[in-house]
């Protein structure tokens, strides 16, 4: 809608899916979470699709409650409350239709765009954390 131009606007979009393809990719290789790899996929098959119906709101109901419930287990922490408020955002943002006439913007695509960037850089935690817990769960099991 912002770029007249269609041959421009599909180069950009296929741009785009395949940076959200190359972040799921790259979820399901550093991270070992469920939560995190099914939650990535599933905001990734509602990004690449180009469109958003109430159908695609069906298949993120399981992205928003695994999330929800991954945020809450990591507990007070700067990354989950980010992820957090973005669940809000993605959440509410699809409601937010009639202000798609004044932004020519589907607000909601952004916010799942940046919960999914969000779920990479946690993925990234999540692997540079491990060597520590395997340390740890070696010396626990050696007592």
């Amino acid at each position: 809608m912002l770029i007249p131009w269609s041959s421009t606007s599909i180069a950009l979009y296929v741009i785009s899916a395949g940076v959200v393809m190359l972040w799921t990719i790259l979820i399901w290789k550093r991270s070992q979470e469920w939560a995190l790899r099914l939650s990535a996929l599933l905001l990734a098959t509602v990004l690449v699709a180009p469109h958003l119906t109430v159908y695609d709101l069906m298949i993120l109901a399981p992205a928003f409650l695994l999330l929800s419930d991954w945020a809450i287990a990591r507990g007070q922490t700067s990354e989950s409350g980010f992820i957090g408020t973005m669940l809000y955002l993605a959440y509410f943002l699809p409601l937010a239709g009639p202000l798609l006439r004044g932004t020519h913007v589907q607000l909601s695509v952004v916010a799942m765009s940046i919960l999914v960037y969000l779920i990479m850089k946690s993925a990234k935690t999540d692997l540079a954390s491990r060597p520590i817990e395997a340390q740890l769960s070696r010396q626990v099991a050696a007592t």
